[in-house]
């Protein structure tokens, strides 16, 4: 996983990671279906559709322990989400111009 990828994940509600399981697992199982149907369509003797479905099914098995087994992490709440379930406002949001440039680590004179 990339780290945008990675640091946008790292962002969803306990919630939303739950959503995208449910959506995950229900790619899975159509897809299922689809190496199913066409190992029955072009058979040769040999059942390989047993491999994709197996691969794909070890990571749908760790997702599914990360968020509901015992791999899960108890303190798994978002930082922006309130004990009501509504997000707080993002504090970076709020940052003006001035404050984001003195943050930065170099100088306009230093680019090319």
């Amino acid at each position: 996983m990339s780290r945008r990828k990675r640091r946008k994940y790292n962002q969803k509600t306990l919630s939303e990671k739950k959503l995208d399981f449910r959506r995950h697992l229900r790619t899975y199982l159509v897809m299922c279906g689809f190496f199913v149907l066409l190992n029955l369509i072009t058979y040769v003797g040999v059942f390989w559709a047993v491999w994709p479905i197996l691969g794909w099914g070890i990571g749908l098995v760790m997702q599914a322990l990360s968020l509901y087994g015992p791999l899960a992490d108890p303190e798994d709440v978002h930082p922006r989400e309130h004990e009501s379930g509504t997000p707080l406002p993002d504090l970076e949001d709020r940052m003006d111009l001035r404050e984001l440039e003195s943050r930065r680590p170099y100088r306009d004179e230093d680019l090319v």
